[in-house]
């Protein structure tokens, strides 16, 4: 556990400073000006750190830029979304609120990224989707960039910029930019093969996650590393052999029992959610921290990441771990908001 915690932007004392809101659909509380101030300070550090990490580094890195689960604003942890680098090409899974900011605050150059990958169509995986695109663009974004995900993901996206045209036309006129325009963006109707470059291949598998379909976990081939990724998803065979002896398997979880504490307090305590409807999206679309070990034990990956963590707070890293440790006999690292694996 200790050589886990190295490997994140966080220490642990500044994480537990950050222990506060629970990532639920659920009413959430403002966070307190003295929380806020902290929750900054320590951002500003990890920031540093993981710049400091990703310079001058060789191989494969992948950069947890929002490890929480669910579309709840103002946590301590980030909406989902990944940054994998490979000799100075970025290429984005997921872009949960807040991923604009996550990668900045990586230093890698906007123009470095080759393509953005969609597991699904919730909010807290493709809400930012399409300020990364804008806000990219006016920092030097390519055109050239690739997307690929779920249908409607084209339709949505030219749609986005017809939405955008008048403020894009505005900003180009004023910094004398070339007008950013529609991208090469591939509806994904069926899993299998998706793409492929000088730098990796990457293929996909159908997950579980109704009512959302299709949904996808993906995997990146790169010439010295293999990363898999579940996507939101219940227990699935599939994602153990999308991740046959993958390097790393980045994997969903939930702590069941502390979800449903979290979202009875809340009900509770005046929120309009339904226990029955939010328990049932709970158990049917999500996989418990155990069956996570299990299936990294049986696709024999090297590290497994815990991500997407359901409640983003409220559960200790040992707690998280020792679940998973209980099937899983490998490196088991708890991700935490820009740490680099």
């Amino acid at each position: 556990m200790a050589e886990d915690r190295k490997i994140s932007g966080f220490s642990s004392s500044r994480r537990n400073l950050l222990v506060g809101l629970a990532t639920a659909p659920v009413l959430a509380a403002p966070m307190a000006a003295s929380a806020a101030a902290d929750f900054e300070s320590a951002f500003a550090t990890a920031s540093a750190q993981v710049q400091a990490e990703l310079e001058g580094a060789k191989g494969t890195k992948l950069v947890l830029l929002g490890t929480g689960g669910g579309p709840v604003p103002g946590q301590t942890r980030h909406m989902t979304s990944h940054l994998m680098l490979h000799d100075g090409a970025a290429y984005i899974l997921d872009c949960g609120m807040g991923v604009t900011d996550q990668f900045a605050r990586t230093g890698t150059p906007f123009n470095a990224v080759r393509a953005i990958f969609i597991t699904h169509h919730h909010f807290d995986h493709n809400i930012e989707y399409g300020p990364f695109l804008l806000v990219g663009w006016s920092r030097g974004l390519l055109r050239s960039v690739c997307a690929y995900g779920p249908p409607p993901l084209r339709q949505m996206t030219q749609d986005l910029l017809r939405a955008y045209q008048a403020t894009i036309n505005f900003w180009a006129e004023d910094f004398k930019l070339p007008p950013f325009g529609m991208i090469d963006v591939h509806d994904l109707p069926t899993a299998g093969p998706v793409m492929h470059d000088d730098h990796v291949k990457v293929t996909s598998v159908l997950v579980q996650h109704p009512p959302v379909t299709p949904a996808y976990g993906y995997r990146f081939d790169f010439p010295d590393r293999s990363i898999a990724f579940s996507g939101d998803t219940v227990p699935l065979e599939a994602v153990a052999q999308l991740a046959r002896g993958a390097d790393v398997l980045v994997h969903e979880a939930i702590d069941m029992a502390t979800m449903e504490n979290l979202i009875r307090r809340a009900i509770a305590q005046g929120s309009p959610a339904n226990f029955e409807n939010q328990m049932h999206h709970m158990r049917v679309d999500h996989t418990p921290t155990e069956d996570v070990g299990r299936i990294a034990q049986d696709a024999g990956v090297k590290t497994l990441v815990l991500s997407h963590l359901s409640p983003s707070t409220n559960v200790s890293d040992e707690a998280w771990h020792g679940p998973a440790a209980k099937y899983f006999k490998g490196r088991i690292v708890i991700g935490h908001d820009l740490m680099v694996i």
